[in-house]
């Protein structure tokens, strides 16, 4: 990684970009422009790159992901092909289980779950899904509520108990009633037996070395430098727009009329003048055990649990055979709070009406910068799969290289 610490920006050319976060979406957007010629100078806060896909060797010598467990699925062949010029990726296909009051049985819902839940009425069940939805493979929760079919109600009724309500309340600290419905229908029922946690995502897998160093090889160009651990700040003032190195006296740089793309909070940019967007957060807390394996599947999910979602075991994830311990981590969601100990760093965008009123008060404060862009979760308010970030980045980079 081509890392330097400047004391001074210079706008070198017409075609020179400043990105603020070196995370997936940032490093996409950086690769895409620097591969047409682009000048690009990525700006990262933090000590370290890749954002909440960042992951590390800890001292037991297995790779974790210190923000939870991130897999790479994607159904676009395009973007497949794009991560896998940085890094060489494993063959792990997902695998989930659900442990709700001592029963243990795989998610997505498929037809071995359904024949674990309700044994006895199990053949009659899955004949009924096929029969109503022939030419379908998977299902929201919500197509299955529609059918009318006593034996089908009840497992309706016991999935929306046991498993998405409870979680759904734990993750999101409401009620799955005011949850966005998009949200719960992301997890899908699976009309076949195979246990696969993404059956439509044809590419899969981890990077081998894991995704920090991919990132890292990402942004190795002669045309991107990279700033960790940088002071560098945007600051909106009388209708321009500044970079600031955050030191006192220390002057400004006018970028108004220079390409910017902005991956931090979009709130946080305007020091929260239309009040602070609302997230989830989650506290993980990583055990190592000297033992082989820990756990049956590389991701348990404990609905009925008061307090943690689930648990992960990373070697399950990474493939790592030839190790001797086992890393798990459990998972405690709670509400952001950057004041708090334990859930200071900001997952998941809280989708409802008073955030998006909020969001789109910020967004028309900056429609007249026809160089400011935003991109990334944090900075477009919306959750993104990995795959999906790529694809946006990829979106932007057309656009700007198409000067649209």
């Amino acid at each position: 990684m081509n890392c330097e610490t400047y004391s001074k920006l210079e706008l070198l050319m017409d075609k020179k970009v400043f990105i603020f976060g070196c995370g997936i979406s940032g490093a996409t957007l950086a690769r895409k422009l620097a591969s047409h010629g682009w000048n690009v100078t990525i700006y990262e806060k933090n000590k370290y790159i890749g954002g909440n896909c960042y992951d590390f060797v800890n001292q037991d010598g297995v790779l974790v992901h210190k923000f939870g467990p991130h897999i790479f699925h994607t159904p676009y062949r395009d973007v497949f092909r794009f991560v896998k010029k940085f890094a060489k990726f494993n063959k792990y296909r997902h695998s989930v289980l659900c442990n709700t009051n001592n029963l243990i049985f795989p998610l997505p819902i498929n037809f071995e779950s359904i024949k674990i839940i309700d044994p006895a009425h199990a053949t009659e069940i899955i004949h009924v899904l096929k029969s109503f939805y022939p030419d379908k493979t998977t299902i929201t929760l919500d197509e299955m509520k529609i059918i009318d079919n006593y034996e089908v109600k009840k497992l309706y009724q016991f999935l929306y108990d046991n498993v998405y309500s409870n979680y759904t309340a734990k993750m999101w600290g409401v009620g799955i009633e005011n949850v966005d419905p998009s949200v719960i229908n992301r997890v899908k029922i699976i009309l076949d037996e195979k246990n696969n946690y993404f059956p439509d995502d044809k590419y899969q897998g981890l990077p081998v070395e894991g995704y920090t160093k991919m990132i890292e090889k990402m942004v190795n160009h002669k045309n991107i430098k990279v700033v960790v651990n940088s002071p560098y700040e945007l600051h909106f003032i009388n209708e321009k727009l500044f970079i600031w190195n955050g030191v006192k006296d220390a002057g400004s740089v006018d970028v108004t009329n220079t390409k910017v793309v902005y991956c931090g909070r979009v709130d946080e940019l305007f020091d929260y003048k239309y009040q602070k967007l609302g997230f989830r957060s989650l506290k993980i807390q990583f055990q190592t055990f000297n033992q082989s394996s820990y756990q049956p599947a590389p991701v348990i999910n404990y609905p009925s649990d008061p307090n943690f979602t689930r648990i992960t075991e990373y070697q399950k994830l990474t493939l790592q055979n030839n190790i001797n311990k086992t890393t798990i981590s459990h998972e405690y969601p709670g509400m952001w709070s950057e004041a708090s100990t334990d859930f200071n760093t900001p997952y998941y965008p809280i989708s409802n009406k008073e955030n998006e009123n909020i969001y789109h008060t910020y967004i028309k404060q900056i429609q007249s910068f026809n160089n400011f862009y935003l991109l990334g979760r944090l900075a477009q308010y919306k959750y993104f799969d990995m795959d999906d970030a790529i694809k946006n980045a990829f979106d932007l980079a057309d656009k700007i290289i198409s000067g649209k």
